[in-house]
């Protein structure tokens, strides 16, 4: 059995038992096996083919020349005799095989990386296998769609890789392995040079490994990448990581890249509001939605609601870094569904003021699920519908309405998804998506309606649950669970806003009773409230990236800030 390797992270190889194959007549049948062997999952049409790699020619000599190139291909890579072969060609379609006797760096990279229980083994292994820019100068003459297709694998891999390899650093960073993680942290630089990221990272493992002058050099170094790539002047983040290690500060923070670049209120660490185990998630504040474990926690009373403490305002002395054009959700403010109000309507309620306030009166839907704030405290975007009836069928839609409780707009219609289309809202951070979950899909809408798209597809089998958007708006993190009252799971994935690289960053061992998902403020991780068994309320800190060990919270970190986080309350 002839077995087939193809290399295309790095300059484009291919070898037959080991043997280079040099018996392709053009680069473009080159062209037609690196994009097959790639785009494996799907057969491709003819007609397809023939319009990426001529697209400027005539129909039928395009097809015509896609023949005579597949007959080549066939014959370089001995398809004829290859059992199973490597190719699925019916009179329409050809499709790589990825059944037959063939590796694929790709495929065998992008496996490594979507590992649900993915390891510093596997990490390792993908980055590896990256030994340079994918089809590293290799380019074919008049083929413009074959090139941007070659131009979006470059830059989609290259994210991959620098991904896995700041995830590398950071697990050895965080273990205070920091030579171990230096050759990672090289290579993202090398990469990508004008990552201010990946400089800091460098930076802190110089400094801490004994390498003070070097750290110092690397600063340089960033300062001039980044003039000479982009005019611009490096972060004040990164600066002051470079006045910190030049004047001798000890204990620059670890892999999460936090509380070192901040001027931390050292008061909170003993302030009557520390909190212990008992602490339960509440709020978010700007008044996003309550999230106490399961839904009957919206109904709470209001003197419970006005017996809690909250903590975790942020000071000027600490601000939270913004990223760029999203406004800080207001602080301080709940919104929440009336209590003993029928049909129900929603109120707000001042935190410290304890002021209670009706916003709606009119409202006459016979059920509202979750509530989401726009992050200008403006508006609030929530799920509602009839009542759950075992024997009707039970859809909700998405609605706005302002903060004074006029101007309501149902957002989303039943034809929106072929499914319950409205569940569980939440408004990006900056305020120009609302993410929902229509049992088992994820869609983004606009908040005026417009553009509602599926960004994720679980199946029969997979029902998505509650999500929750990263503070830059570039993420969100979400969970799921087999679609049967028998489920054995429940995972937590992270997915990027374009709907690229969806992740498993968490499976549960046993599946919670209940389980949903909020960001840090830094971005880097994600803590899963959850029930088993009415044990009550436990957190569990992930890693955004999937890397390293979950664990549980025991006592909330001082320096955690609430603008993208649940409120968190201290019991009496």
């Amino acid at each position: 059995m002839a077995h087939l390797s193809l290399s295309s992270l790095g300059p484009f190889q291919v070898t037959l038992d080991g043997a280079p194959v040099t018996a392709f007549e053009s680069d473009k049948v080159r062209a037609l096996l690196a994009y097959l062997a790639v785009e494996a999952d799907r057969p491709h049409t003819r007609d397809k083919l023939a319009g990426l790699l001529w697209p400027e020619r005539p129909d039928q000599d395009a097809r015509n020349n896609l023949r005579y190139a597949l007959s080549n291909l066939r014959k370089a890579i001995k398809d004829p005799q290859a059992a199973p072969p490597f190719l699925h060609i019916s009179r329409q379609t050809i499709q790589f095989n990825s059944a037959s006797d063939a590796w694929v760096d790709v495929t065998a990279f992008a496996t490594l990386l979507k590992s649900p229980t993915q390891t510093v083994r596997e990490l390792e292994a993908a980055v590896d296998l990256y030994r340079g820019e994918f089809l590293e100068g290799f380019s074919i003459s008049g083929s413009v769609p074959f090139e941007e297709w070659v131009l979006f694998k470059r830059e989609y891999l290259c994210r991959q890789v620098l991904s896995a390899l700041h995830r590398l650093a950071s697990t050895y960073e965080r273990h205070g392995e920091h030579r171990r993680a230096l050759p990672y942290a090289w290579r993202q630089v090398e990469l990508e040079p004008w990552q201010e990221k990946a400089h800091r990272q460098l930076m802190r493992l110089l400094a801490s490994d004994g390498q003070r002058g070097a750290a110092l050099a690397q600063y340089e170094a960033c300062r001039r990448a980044l003039a000479d790539e982009l005019d611009v002047e490096p972060a004040p983040e990164t600066t002051r990581l470079y006045e910190q290690i030049r004047d001798g500060v000890t204990g620059l923070g670890g892999a999460r890249e936090q509380t070192f670049i901040h001027d931390v209120d050292k008061a909170s660490e003993t302030s009557p509001l520390s909190l212990t185990r008992r602490h339960l998630p509440g709020w978010r504040t700007g008044g996003m939605r309550l999230a106490l474990a399961g839904i009957g926690v919206l109904l709470l009373g209001i003197a419970i609601m006005q017996a809690l403490i909250f903590f975790g305002i942020a000071s000027p002395e600490r601000p939270i870094p913004q990223p760029g054009n999203i406004v800080a959700p207001p602080k301080g403010k709940i919104a929440l569904l009336c209590q003993d109000v029928t049909p129900p309507q929603i109120c707000t309620y001042e935190t410290h003021t304890g002021q209670l306030t009706q916003v709606t009166n009119g409202l006459e839907f016979e059920e509202i699920g979750c509530l989401s704030w726009s992050p200008d405290g403006r508006k609030i975007v929530f799920d509602a519908g009839s009542a759950f009836n075992p024997t009707q069928p039970y859809h909700r839609q998405l609605y706005v309405i302002n903060a004074d409780g006029s101007d309501l707009r149902q957002i989303t219609t039943a034809d929106a998804s072929g499914n319950t289309p409205g569940w569980s809202p939440a408004w990006s951070p900056d305020g120009e998506w609302i993410a929902f979950t229509p049992n088992k899909d994820l869609w983004l809408i606009r908040p005026d309606g417009s553009e509602p798209y599926r960004l994720f597809s679980g199946s029969e089998e997979l029902c998505i649950g509650a999500s929750t958007w990263s503070p830059n708006s570039q993420q969100i993190a979400f969970v799921s669970h087999e679609c049967t009252p028998a489920a054995l799971f429940e995972k937590v994935w992270v997915i990027n806003r374009d709907g690229i690289a969806p992740q498993v960053v968490h499976v549960f061992e046993r599946r919670p009773d209940y389980a949903t998902v909020y960001w840090t403020h830094d971005g880097q991780e994600i803590v899963c409230a959850h029930t088993y068994d009415g044990e009550g309320t436990r957190l569990l800190l992930i890693n955004a990236d999937g890397v390293g060990e979950p664990h549980l919270i025991d006592e909330l970190p001082f320096w955690w800030m609430p603008d993208y986080w649940p409120q968190w309350r201290k019991e009496k």
